[in-house]
């Protein structure tokens, strides 16, 4: 998830599935709400509640993160890092929601839309198996269910062990080689204005909100102002979720903004490009289960 000046609308997602191909490309970023693994029975594989995001659509799913042999999930071809979008043309925006629907499902055909990424684009699949609905056994605890697997806090440790400034420091470097590939001067990383920005992420997570605008009113100059920095800033904001280290989530908060539109001075690109920029100040912070959430402030003043 990220946010710039120029904000995107969001519209329905079901109307962007063609389900009369096999396979489509589309491209969409792939983003996850919450770190939280939880496993689905019924379909023997386990996943976070994710979407693939447009600036037209958004697909809900569910981020798969590990496949049971000879589970349903196998059978439909599904792997780590795929995305579910559908099982027998309902939703599938969790792993629970995957127990109740197949729990639901008749014997016979069982047809699924998912995604599948590559290092260039996103492909959209749909896929019919022979699906058997067994009942669960009688004093069975678990098959079918749809009980929520408690979080993996090894993962959790694993994707909060970075600590922010180590992170921030990491975003500047990545931030000075894409303007360094495309032929712009390099900015510093200001102490002051990293303050700001760290402070912003913290609050974002802290008041549930995703803005420029803080629930208080303050937009970047005011809150640059109130820290005594009387400057004209210019900011981008960028989550990243799912099953990842820091520094991976970090640099998929980088490469979704990098990946906008060339030649737009507005958007998220054209503010990490902007040649006026002498420093920028970066903020990071961790949201419950090990999310990260990212601030740039830049400014063509120098601040220390």
């Amino acid at each position: 998830m990220l946010l710039c000046t120029t904000i995107l609308a969001v519209g329905s997602c079901a109307a962007m599935i063609d389900q009369s191909v096999s396979a489509r490309q589309i491209t969409r970023q792939i983003g996850t709400y919450t770190d939280r693994v939880d496993m689905s029975s019924r379909l023997g594989a386990s996943g976070s509640s994710a979407y693939i995001l447009s600036a037209r659509s958004s697909n809900r799913g569910l981020y798969i993160t590990s496949v049971s042999p000879g589970s349903v999930a196998s059978k439909l071809g599904l792997e780590q890092g795929d995305v579910l979008l559908q099982l027998n043309s309902r939703v599938v925006a969790s792993a629970a929601e995957a127990d109740r629907i197949l729990a639901a499902a008749p014997s016979g055909q069982l047809k699924s839309v998912f995604v599948k990424q590559t290092s260039q684009q996103l492909n959209c699949y749909n896929q019919t198996i022979s699906y058997t609905n067994n009942a669960p056994s009688e004093g069975s605890s678990s098959q079918g269910s749809g009980m929520v697997a408690k979080r993996d806090t090894t993962l959790e440790k694993i994707q909060t062990s970075v600590p922010v400034q180590t992170l921030e420091s990491y975003m500047c470097e990545i931030v000075n080689a894409d303007r360094s590939a495309n032929g712009v001067g390099r900015v510093s990383l200001s102490a002051s204005l990293s303050a700001v920005a760290r402070a912003h992420a913290e609050d974002m997570i802290a008041r549930r909100f995703f803005d420029h605008v803080n629930p208080s009113g303050l937009d970047p100059r005011q809150r640059a102002v109130a820290a005594g920095i009387n400057v004209a800033v210019a900011e981008n904001i960028a989550q990243k979720s799912g099953p990842m280290s820091p520094q991976q989530k970090v640099a998929g908060c980088q490469k979704m903004m990098m990946d906008e539109p060339r030649n737009d001075p507005h958007n998220h690109r054209g503010n990490i490009l902007n040649a006026s920029w002498t420093c920028v100040g970066i903020g990071c912070a961790y949201a419950p289960g090990g999310g990260v959430y990212v601030a740039q402030e830049f400014s063509a003043s120098h601040v220390p």
